[in-house]
């Protein structure tokens, strides 16, 4: 079920890849200029593509129609959300029924489910419980897929903060998945803001021993947009 959720939700994703084709790919700067406030387009390191273990996985039912189209665009890299036999029947229907509704483009109603199921999760185990994280990062990519990258990158970082908090080894794969929701944001308070707690993230790891490979030079892309964006709204009272 783990593979049919992810080829099913790579396919939404190849499908929002279209509407963002006119770009080339060689186009894509490999971090902001210091003198700009241009957005990195893809932030991630080279290994975030790679799901970070979900739920226990069993077998896969991916209809056929599931298959990839291409490779995601740049922003967050699907959560793993597969569902074992140990999980409880009623929390694998509601994953089954977010992913039907994910493909077939319903992605409000799928929003609305996958926010019903993380509240549940929370409410009944706690914020940091396995599943509660995975419904939180479903939710996350769901709010993605429809557009709220706002959303997508507070739910990210919440992710993010609560592994980073439990010294849990998936953290800095979380922290590179909310680099890349955080990446789409268009607003800069809100740019300048959730950077920050990125960079502050991933400063705590540092501490803790080497950070993953690309992690540095990620950390150093947001940090020069960051800083540029922040020397900007210092600046411009004196223009």
């Amino acid at each position: 079920m783990a593979t049919a959720i992810a080829r099913a939700r790579a396919t939404a994703t190849a499908a929002t890849a279209h509407d963002r084709s006119d770009a080339p790919p060689d186009a894509r700067p490999a971090g902001p200029p210091a003198d700009s406030d241009a957005r990195p387009v893809d932030l991630r390191p080279a290994d975030s593509d790679a799901p970070p273990a979900g739920l226990p996985p069993t077998g896969s039912d991916a209809p056929p129609e599931a298959q990839p189209a291409g490779p995601p665009p740049a922003g967050l890299p699907p959560a793993e959300s597969g569902v074992g036999a140990d999980v409880p029947d009623d929390i694998a229907d509601r994953v089954v029924r977010i992913n039907a509704l994910t493909v077939t483009g319903r992605l409000d109603e799928a929003f609305a489910e996958a926010t019903a199921l993380r509240e549940s999760l929370s409410g009944a185990a706690g914020t940091g419980h396995p599943y509660a994280l995975e419904a939180r990062a479903l939710e996350a990519y769901v709010a993605h897929l429809r557009g709220d990258h706002r959303q997508a990158t507070v739910l990210a970082l919440s992710v993010a903060r609560i592994r980073c908090g439990a010294g849990d080894e998936r953290a800095p794969t979380e922290v590179a998945r909310a680099a890349a929701a955080w990446q789409l944001l268009d607003d800069d308070r809100a740019v300048v803001v959730h950077g920050r707690e990125l960079l502050g993230m991933w400063d705590g790891l540092s501490r803790r021993g080497p950070l993953p490979a690309g992690h540095t030079e990620l950390a150093a892309q947001v940090r020069a947009l960051v800083e540029s964006l922040e020397a900007q709204r210092v600046l411009a009272p004196l223009a």
